[in-house]
């Protein structure tokens, strides 16, 4: 049975997106291939890869975790990278909103026996700009993203669920966006 990358994310805002768009196109003018460069900038909530037949569940435990949620400021600042120097990011500040949201999401939908495995939550919320970076792409990554500032601020209103086919060319369709509050 095939399966779905679902990946649950923020989107930023489209000014966000250009800007992220336009740093990835940047670093592979100077650097090459990178993972993710083709992929619509987000910040990475979870994701799980199960078979298509999943998706009403997947939507299901996110409509019942996002009740009572409210939409919350969103602040970015900064660019900076892990320190194993393979992802470069724009960093959100408001960690703690993404995760009063991202917690019960999760919970309710690690709660169906059939998605518990598959989830994969991300603890460390992150804007990618360039990931899977060797020591010598990073470098040169690095050194064209100077002075590393990038700063927005931001309503966020919703939670998107994207998917796409598990095959290296394939490219995330947007599957439902979650309100909040």
């Amino acid at each position: 049975m095939p399966l779905h990358r679902f990946l649950f994310t923020i989107l930023p805002s489209s000014a966000l997106s250009a800007e992220v768009d336009r740093l990835k196109a940047l670093v592979h003018e100077r650097v090459g291939s990178f993972s993710g460069r083709n992929t619509v900038p987000h910040i990475t909530l979870f994701f799980a890869d199960l078979p298509l037949e999943c998706e009403g569940d997947i939507c299901g435990g996110i409509a019942r975790g996002v009740i009572g949620h409210k939409g919350f400021l969103l602040r970015y600042n900064g660019i900076t990278h892990f320190p194993d120097k393979r992802t470069i990011f724009i960093v959100p500040v408001e960690k703690d909103a993404i995760a009063t949201v991202r917690t019960p999401i999760v919970t309710a939908l690690k709660a169906n026996d059939t998605l518990r495995e598959a989830i994969r939550e991300t603890d460390h919320p992150h804007l990618t700009i360039a990931a899977g970076l060797k020591p010598a792409q990073f470098e040169r990554a690095w050194e064209s993203l100077a002075p590393h500032a990038c700063r927005s601020e931001e309503q966020v209103t919703e939670v998107v669920l994207l998917r796409r086919e598990l095959q290296p060319s394939a490219r995330y369709a947007h599957v439902r966006s979650f309100v909040l509050e």
